[in-house]
């Protein structure tokens, strides 16, 4: 027992050490007790953190404050304001919307910005482009061998021409005037004699005899007879060179010239709203030119990238993959590696590889690149059995999923150190959701532990295909409600050619389910917009594999969010594409701040500036 005297010496040691233990703390440096970096108040903070599959929004706060580039705190105004300190950076939203920045499950930052940029009058000349159209193969022909001949002399001996054709996709015959060999290997060899030639109208594409040197000479292989290129040089494949080309052969070891390029893109998605993107790496020279900006912290956005290059014009493809195990989520806050992306498994409209029956006609125009025994199955195969996460880079139709999926069964069964379980651990993906899945798949993809991805342009680009298929194949286009009914998350993914155009346009065909022309495509899977805003922010983590630090704005997660101009939670359905971002935070930095927002602030603005095409005054 203590006596009196000694429980009152005990209460003043307490006592002393207390108040040397506040001194001490009101001594300590800023880098160890500081207040908020940034603090944003007055807000309709939606937090979007409830992942479930609902249409529960999550947590609303008034507030939000951030510290080295995390969420500090979410709340009241009077608790996020405490938080302030001298130094803080305050913000008042006036009753604006905050949301988690948008995460892009799959879009073309590089291939589509790489385009943009020369669209805009850059490096004119870089790559030969010509144009031939036609109404009839005859006369399409024709135009084809007069664009060549009178053209030619306008471009050096030796330098690439890009011929696009007219495409499937705007109803067009070029895609199939190249699918059923109406110009030869010899007509475009006679015509383009001192130049490589690769004819487009996507999927299809045509390359001639020096094109094929060209590449080996570019990449040490001519491409694979039979699988990429057959004898009358049709390939399936161009695309890969119609994106690789360019950059490979003009940009060889220039990586902070082409990451300069790549700011610019990035700089203006920033500013449309994306923080997070997912796509695979094509070509030989993107890699180094992000890496550049990792290394020289000019990433306005995060990367999570899907390993593709071995794919290219590569015969050993199968032994690379075979060893280069699991790599999943290796990188940094800015860049890391999602998977392997494994190419595509079949391509775009019309060919997709799809189990709908037609006419003999459609159905040899389709093409199913996965079936056991291609060289794809086996590349697939040997990168699932070292480890790899497969992220997939394209599929369109339900028989090429069906495909995959038997793979993944296959290997389950096959590896038993592996097994089901493990398959589903691994959260393998699937693309675009173009004719997929059909109802009978949803349950199957459910038990393989899939995060699906789709894409509301698909109600469009699918389109032509309804009217040959037939219009009750429509619920298979992009069915999101089907998906999430199933229990399988589905996320917002999104080829995002232009920020002008508006990233927030996007969202709307998933709850109008209506389409460019203003049809309506199996209106039955339309989602609300809360459904449609986690699509794009906190599903989308777990596709990324950062569910942990991305998605919502919670204590302890990145601070990635954007300021809305309006409440897309409340506006008209009308309006929603007309909703942008006036400020885009990334890691708690600011990436871009828009005009409007700089004012009021007085503040200068930020990042990529222009004019959005429904704005008055706007380029159209």
């Amino acid at each position: 027992m203590f006596s009196k005297s000694s429980s009152l010496l005990f209460v003043c040691l307490c006592l002393t050490a207390l108040a040397a233990a506040q001194s001490g703390a009101a001594d300590l440096p800023a880098a160890v007790v500081r207040y908020a970096d940034m603090v944003v108040h007055n807000a309709k903070v939606m937090t979007m953190d409830d992942s479930g599959i609902n249409t529960s929004p999550g947590t609303l706060a008034q507030a939000l404050a951030v510290r080295d580039g995390k969420v500090l705190a979410v709340g009241t105004n009077e608790k996020i304001l405490a938080l302030a300190g001298p130094k803080t950076q305050k913000i008042d939203a006036k009753g604006r919307t905050v949301i988690p920045g948008i995460i892009n499950a799959h879009t073309h930052q590089h291939d589509n910005g790489f385009v943009e940029w020369l669209q805009a009058g850059n490096a004119p000349g870089l790559i030969a482009q010509f144009q031939a159209t036609g109404k009839t193969y005859d006369e399409l022909k024709k135009n084809i061998e007069v664009t060549l001949k009178e053209r030619r002399g306008t471009v050096k001996p030796g330098e690439w021409i890009f011929l696009n054709l007219p495409r499937f996709d705007d109803r067009e015959i070029g895609t199939a005037f190249l699918q059923d060999k109406a110009v030869t290997l010899n007509d475009l060899d006679a015509w383009a004699p001192d130049h490589p030639v690769l004819a487009m109208a996507h999927p299809a594409y045509m390359i001639n005899t020096k094109g094929k040197q060209a590449l080996k000479d570019l990449y040490g292989f001519e491409p694979i007879a039979g699988e990429e290129v057959d004898e009358q040089g049709f390939t399936y494949t161009g695309v890969e060179y119609r994106r690789s080309i360019p950059v490979d052969k003009n940009y060889r070891g220039q990586w902070a010239r082409l990451g300069d390029v790549l700011k610019w893109r990035l700089d203006r998605q920033a500013a449309a709203g994306i923080t997070t993107f997912s796509s695979h790496i094509m070509g030989k020279e993107w890699f180094n030119a992000y890496m550049h900006l990792v290394r020289t912290h000019q990433m306005p956005m995060r990367f999570a990238y899907s390993h593709y290059q071995a794919l290219v014009l590569n015969p050993y493809a199968a032994i690379f993959y075979s060893r280069l195990g699991d790599m999943a989520g290796l990188g940094n806050d800015y860049f890391w590696q999602s998977g392997v992306g494994l190419s595509y498994t079949d391509s775009g409209p019309p060919e997709i590889c799809s189990s709908i029956p037609a006419i003999p006609d459609v159905k040899r125009r389709e093409w199913c690149r996965l079936s056991p025994g291609s060289t794809l199955y086996k590349v697939a195969y040997e990168a699932i059995r070292s480890g790899s996460r497969v992220v997939l880079g394209h599929t369109y139709g339900d028989k090429a999923l069906d495909e995959y999926m038997d793979l993944l069964e296959n290997i389950a069964r096959e590896e038993p150190s592996m097994g089901l379980d493990y398959i589903r651990s691994r959260r393998m993906t699937s693309d675009h959701c173009g004719f997929y899945p059909r109802p009978d798949q949803v349950a199957r993809i459910k038990k393989l532990g899939m995060i699906i991805s789709c894409g509301s342009g698909e109600l469009s680009r699918s389109w032509p295909l309804l009217e040959i298929y037939g219009m009750q194949y429509a619920s298979w286009i992009s069915p999101v409600k089907t998906l999430l009914d199933g229990g399988v998350k589905t996320v917002f993914e999104s080829e995002l050619s232009q920020a002008e155009i508006g990233l927030f346009r996007s969202f709307v065909p998933f709850i109008t389910r209506k389409n460019r022309d203003g049809k309506l495509v199996s209106p039955e899977n339309a989602v609300d917009r809360v459904t449609v805003m986690k699509m794009a922010t906190v599903w989308p983590s777990e596709y990324v594999l950062k569910e942990d630090v991305l998605g919502s704005l919670q204590p302890g997660k990145w601070a990635d969010f954007l300021i809305l101009n309006k409440d897309y939670f409340t506006v008209p359905v009308e309006e929603i594409g007309t909703v942008f971002p006036l400020m885009t935070v990334v890691g708690g930095k600011t990436v871009f701040l828009r005009s409007e927002l700089a004012k009021e602030l007085g503040v200068q603005t930020l990042g990529a500036q222009f004019k959005y095409r429904f704005e008055p005054g706007a380029p159209q």
